[in-house]
């Protein structure tokens, strides 16, 4: 599930490098897959958006799924239960009559 988080210059006291820094530090925190990301100006302050899948939650939800399939099975393919043989053909090729060709002489 996609979530978002904003980030507003105001709050560092228009701060670049402590805006920065507060943007860095979450990222470091949740390392969040970002899909999308949005600078905006309001006035003279910096707006960043971000929308993004926190990997925590995919990476759990990415091992989830695999220890369901580990444990529900998948059904195999190539199972040594199941035979399946080929008819015998007829060892006997039926006789091809030679092709007719009518000469004009």
């Amino acid at each position: 599930m996609y979530k978002f988080k904003g980030f507003d210059s105001t709050q560092c006291g228009d701060s670049m490098s402590t805006l920065e820094a507060v943007v860095n530090a979450w990222m470091e925190e949740e390392q969040p897959r970002v899909r999308h990301m949005c600078q905006t100006m309001r006035g003279e302050h910096i707006l960043l958006s971000f929308v993004y899948e926190a990997t925590r939650e995919l990476e759990q939800r990415i091992a989830t799924q695999a220890q369901i399939e580990i444990t529900s099975g998948f059904p195999r393919f190539f199972d040594d239960e199941v035979v399946v043989e080929d008819r015998p053909t007829n060892p006997r090729i039926p006789a091809t009559p030679t092709p007719m060709h009518t000469s004009n002489q």
